[in-house]
């Protein structure tokens, strides 16, 4: 299985300006991917301090790590001098960004009617590491970047969503080794008047009985103060074949018998919703 690391650049992400749904977005479709996300960092625009990342998840030894954020052609978009400095390597002009960049502000000037010249700050993107490949980009004016280091690669790709999700699907899933017998199954169960902690502990014997299962719950806080009813959620995750799958249904059969047998809130009967996202 692929092991990846995201590390997401940005001062925004720290302040609580931006959420980051490109780690949560990514997450899911490494999961897809039968990839195993073992990290998910954010640090802020400090060439030392992004630098520093890259070279611990680098030690860590990851398949891969994705950077998101600081591609573009601002003064704080630093991300791929701090992926140089942290691989001890120079920054060099890569002649296949020019060209992207130049396709980019031609089809821009097209549909806009503007004129975007290819100015100094937009060239500095086309700036990678030495060595470095680069990837296009059908929804924006920077390049994504890969780079090899010893057996990890390095994907870079900008912050802006539409651009980070379109280099990823048309251009970085070519790198996973994807197995057509295994793939993402997911299964959901809404749960109404029945608190998280009594919900978690009843169904602990289901975690143990399927530990190739991930079984996790999440309270719904914000349904409970709107509406006055509790409403928890539990996710049933598996990376497997189709074959292997028959157990994801048996741990949802299982987990509901034992919401069925407990007493809600209020005397209040549980409600149980289903979803399959298999």
């Amino acid at each position: 299985m692929t092991t990846v690391e995201i590390i997401c650049f940005g001062n925004e992400l720290l302040i609580g300006k931006t959420i980051n749904t490109n780690a949560n977005w990514l997450g899911k479709r490494l999961a897809m991917l039968g990839a195993e996300l073992l990290r998910i960092t954010s640090i802020g625009d400090v060439l030392e301090d992004m630098a520093g990342v890259v070279q611990e998840a680098l030690q860590r030894k990851p398949d891969v790590i994705i950077t998101t954020g600081g591609l573009g052609p601002t003064f704080d978009d630093i991300a791929l001098a701090a992926i140089a400095q942290a691989l001890n390597r120079e920054l060099e002009l890569n002649e296949q960004a020019v060209e992207f960049i130049k396709e980019r502000l031609a089809k821009l000037r097209k549909e806009r009617g503007l004129d975007f010249e290819l100015t100094e700050e937009r060239l500095g993107m086309a700036m990678v590491p030495k060595d470095a490949s680069v990837l296009k980009n059908r929804a924006g004016s920077a390049p994504g970047v890969v780079v090899k280091e010893n057996d990890t690669l390095i994907f870079s790709v900008p912050g802006v969503p539409s651009e980070m999700k379109a280099i990823f699907d048309h251009e970085i899933t070519k790198y996973f080794n994807l197995d057509p017998d295994v793939q993402f199954y997911e299964r959901s169960i809404k749960v109404n008047h029945i608190p998280e902690s009594e919900l978690a502990n009843a169904i602990s014997e289901i975690r143990e009985k399927f530990p190739t299962i991930y079984i996790k719950t999440h309270p719904h806080s914000s349904k409970a103060s709107a509406e006055g009813m509790i409403e928890v959620e539990i996710h049933i995750t598996s990376l497997c074949s189709e074959e292997a799958s028959v157990k994801l249904k048996e741990a949802q059969e299982d987990i509901v018998k034992i919401i069925k047998t407990m007493k809600g809130t209020s005397d209040k009967k549980p409600k149980i919703t289903l979803q399959i996202n298999d």
